[in-house]
C-alpha cells in the first residue's frame, strides 16, 4: 500500500451559446443532461464514460471512468527480467478513473488531475463528442465550454495593469517533452493553443537541452520605458491560456514578470505560476487496484471541497478570472 497526492485543478467555468436561438444551458444542466450523462465515447485511444455520484443544491460530484483497451503495456519479472503480455482476455481493458466537483454557487469545477484516466481539456472534448452525436442536442443550437484560469492572490491583473516592464522569464524543464504534449492537445482541440515561444521551445529540444530558459529584459525601465507593453501584454493573456492545461503546467518551472506597479515605486516582481489556485488530497494506493477507489475519492473531494470554499467565497467575485478565448 502506498499514498498518492492527488493534484486537484481548480478552474471556473462559463458557458457560452453560439447563436441566439440556442437553448440556454449552464454547467449544471450539461452535466445532468441524459445524452451526455453516462454515455461512453472513444476520446483519443481511450473508451470514456462520466457518471454522477452525488448531487445536492451546492454541487454535482461527478466520476468519469477511462478504459484503456489497446497499445496495452508489457509486464516483466522482476527477477528474471522475463517480459510477458498482460492477462488481459478480448473484450477486457485496463480501468482508471478520476473525480470532479462542481460548485453550483461559485461556478467552479474541482478537478482531479490524473495522467492516466483524461485531462480536464479531454473531458470539454467527450462533452463536445456527446454533443455531436446526438441529434437532440443538436437542435437546441451550439455552445462552447471556457475554463478559466484562477489565481489566489489577483497578481495577473496586478502584472497586466504595470506602468513599465523591466524583465520577463520563463523556465521550462524537459522541453521536447513538452512540445509533445502541445502537439498532443492541439490534436484533441478545436481551436490550437498559441505559443509565443515556439521557436525557442524547438531549439532547446534539436539541442537536446534538458532546461530552456527565455527571458527578456530592459536594465533601465524608468529611462526608456521598459519591455513594449502592446506586445508583453497579449503575450501575457496568451500564456495564462497556455498555464490552464494541468499537462503543460507538469514542464513549467517559473514564470516571471517583473516591473513597476501603478502602486508602487520600487520593482516588484510577480510569480504567474505559484498564484495558481489548485489544491489536493491524499488516498491510499494498493497496488492492485480492484475499484477504482471511488468512495475514498469522493469522500477526500467532499473533504477538500468544504476545506477550500470559504477561501474561494471570500475573493473569487472580486478578483479578475482569466477565460480562456
Amino acid at each position: 500500500m502506498s499514498t498518492k497526492n492527488c493534484k486537484i485543478d481548480v478552474v471556473s467555468i462559463r458557458v457560452k451559446q453560439k447563436d441566439a436561438t440556442a437553448l440556454k444551458m449552464n454547467f449544471k444542466d450539461i452535466l445532468k443532461h441524459p445524452e451526455i450523462l453516462g454515455k461512453e465515447k472513444p476520446i483519443s485511444n481511450k473508451i470514456v464514460q462520466y457518471s454522477v455520484l452525488e448531487e445536492n443544491e451546492k454541487y454535482i460530484i461527478g466520476f468519469i471512468r477511462t478504459i484503456l483497451d489497446k497499445d496495452l503495456p508489457a509486464k516483466i519479472d522482476k527477477k528474471t527480467k522475463e517480459i510477458s503480455k498482460l492477462d488481459v482476455k478480448e473484450g477486457e481493458g485496463l480501468a482508471f478513473g478520476n473525480i470532479f466537483l462542481y460548485s453550483i454557487e461559485l461556478n467552479c469545477l474541482f478537478y482531479e488531475v490524473n495522467k492516466n484516466s483524461i485531462y480536464l481539456n479531454a473531458f470539454k472534448e467527450y462533452i463536445y463528442k456527446c454533443y455531436r452525436d446526438s441529434e437532440s442536442l443538436k437542435s437546441t443550437g451550439g455552445f462552447a465550454i471556457d475554463f478559466g484560469t484562477i489565481y489566489r492572490k489577483k497578481e495577473y491583473d496586478r502584472a497586466i495593469k504595470m506602468r513599465s516592464y523591466k524583465s520577463f522569464i520563463l523556465k521550462v524543464h524537459q522541453p521536447s517533452k513538452l512540445l509533445e504534449t502541445i502537439n498532443q492537445l492541439n490534436q484533441s482541440l478545436e481551436e490550437k493553443i498559441e505559443n509565443d515561444f515556439l521557436p525557442q521551445l524547438e531549439q532547446a529540444s534539436k539541442l537536446n537541452s534538458e532546461i530552456a530558459e527565455i527571458e527578456f529584459k530592459v536594465s533601465r525601465p524608468k529611462k526608456t520605458g521598459g519591455l513594449a507593453q502592446d506586445i508583453i501584454i497579449p503575450i501575457l493573456g496568451r500564456l495564462n491560456k497556455f498555464l490552464g492545461y494541468g499537462q503543460i503546467r507538469e514542464y513549467v518551472d517559473k514564470v516571471e514578470v517583473c516591473g513597476y506597479t501603478i502602486d508602487s515605486e520600487a520593482k516588484t516582481p510577480i510569480d504567474l505560476l505559484g498564484d495558481i489556485y489548485f489544491a489536493s488530497f491524499k488516498i491510499d494506493i494498493p497496488r492492485l487496484d480492484s475499484n477504482l477507489q471511488i468512495t475514498e475519492r469522493k469522500e477526500n473531494i467532499k473533504l477538500l471541497f468544504e476545506r477550500e470554499y470559504p477561501i474561494l467565497n471570500e475573493y473569487i467575485w472580486f478578483q479578475m478570472i482569466i477565460l480562456r478565448k
